[in-house]
């Protein structure tokens, strides 16, 4: 019998599958990479039988495949790492090294929530709740309600929010073997996850969804009935300000540049798609994707190494992009009320935020750019 409440995690899954695609972005020859299949099946097979079945979410069925193939990956990895050359066990080595990163990264980051949860036993939801509520309407409860009444599209929704960690590994496996970058991107995603796991603490949040269990999405709680005070909330993970989830997207669409067409597309697509499941799915409110620009600014600045380190064009970036989000967190806390008193004053604020961070990305990129081709 499959113990209760068991399932794969899902998010875990689409990490391992990202070190599936790490391993696949090398070009292994296919006697190679084929034995992943079989002993993926076969380690599936055994789980099944051990535990019962993989779980009860949407679409799990080929979802648990990621955790089978990129375990399998790693294991026709070693394997090859010892039994080839010497020359060639060091190219398996950094492969095998390279599609452990992520998942080591998501275990190091389990340790983040109960920490949070003892550090801050009471969320600062109501704050956010009421600075969305100051852009005339409630964007997580609306979308929310789009999904109620449809399973299927919450299903996929839902994946579109577990596959978030796929879209990394790709990215990475992308840029790896490149021999100039722009940025350096595994210390950028390392770095953004650590750091943005650990600064959880300093602006606690749940998201509607869990602040609200008995409203969301049908009822939206009016603003006079949610009083601006922090109120206790110790269950669930503080990862909402900023919205670590849409960064990480925005993160993926902004270094796909050297993608073909088709590939930007993609990038652009699921970011805007994460943007709609994070909040359509009640997990974060618009607040924390306005301020993910700035945070996630500041982390590319740091990483964009083509340029010098105090290069105007890389510290101003990284400057504002902290200052905003610093800026963000205090008038959260304390500005609601002028907020609320301008309706047109919140939608510039935000859309300010957003163009600031995607103009000086855009400098940033192109003086990068730039640099680049003169060092050639």
């Amino acid at each position: 019998m499959q113990p209760v409440g068991f399932r794969i995690n899902p998010t875990f899954s689409f990490t391992l599958l990202g070190t599936f695609a790490i391993y696949l972005w090398t070009r292994p020859r296919l006697s190679e990479w084929l034995w992943v299949l079989p002993i993926a099946a076969a380690m599936r097979v055994a789980f099944a039988a051990t535990m019962g079945g993989f779980g009860g979410y949407f679409a799990v069925a080929w979802i648990s495949w990621g955790t089978f193939l990129g375990l399998a990956t790693l294991v026709v990895l070693a394997v090859q790492a010892l039994r080839t050359s010497a020359e060639r066990r060091r190219t398996y080595t950094r492969t095998f090294y390279a599609g452990s990163i992520f998942p080591l990264l998501a275990m190091v980051t389990g340790y983040f929530i109960p920490l949070n949860l003892w550090l801050r036993p009471t969320v600062f939801d109501p704050f956010l709740f009421r600075l969305d509520g100051a852009l005339g309407f409630q964007p997580s409860f609306v979308l929310g309600r789009l999904l109620a009444t449809r399973p299927v599209a919450w299903g996929w929704t839902t994946v579109i929010y577990y596959a978030l960690p796929l879209s990394g590994g790709i990215l990475y496996a992308s840029h790896r073997l490149q021999h100039r970058q722009q940025v350096q991107i595994l210390p950028l995603l390392i770095s953004f996850i650590l750091v943005g796991f650990a600064l959880y603490s300093i602006f606690p949040a749940v998201g509607p969804a869990h602040v609200f269990p008995n409203l969301y999405p049908w009822t939206t709680p009016s603003a006079t009935d949610v009083a601006l005070e922090p109120i206790a909330n110790t269950s669930d993970p503080r990862n909402c300000m900023p919205s670590l989830h849409f960064g990480a997207a925005l993160l993926v669409w902004w270094n796909s540049r050297s993608w073909p067409g088709w590939g930007r597309t993609l990038a652009a697509s699921f970011l805007i798609a994460t943007a709609f499941s994070t909040l359509a799915l009640g997990e974060h409110y618009v607040a924390d994707l306005v301020v993910a620009f700035p945070f996630t600014l500041a982390f590319q600045a740091a990483w964009t190494t083509s340029l010098p380190r105090r290069s105007k064009q890389r510290y101003i970036p990284l400057l504002i992009g902290v200052v905003l989000w610093g800026v963000w967190l205090v008038l959260a806390r304390y500005a609601v009320p002028i907020f609320e008193k301008s309706l047109l004053g919140t939608w510039l604020a935000m859309l300010v935020t957003i163009s600031v961070s995607s103009l000086l990305k855009a400098r940033l990129a192109g003086s990068a750019k730039k640099t680049l081709a003169e060092g050639i």
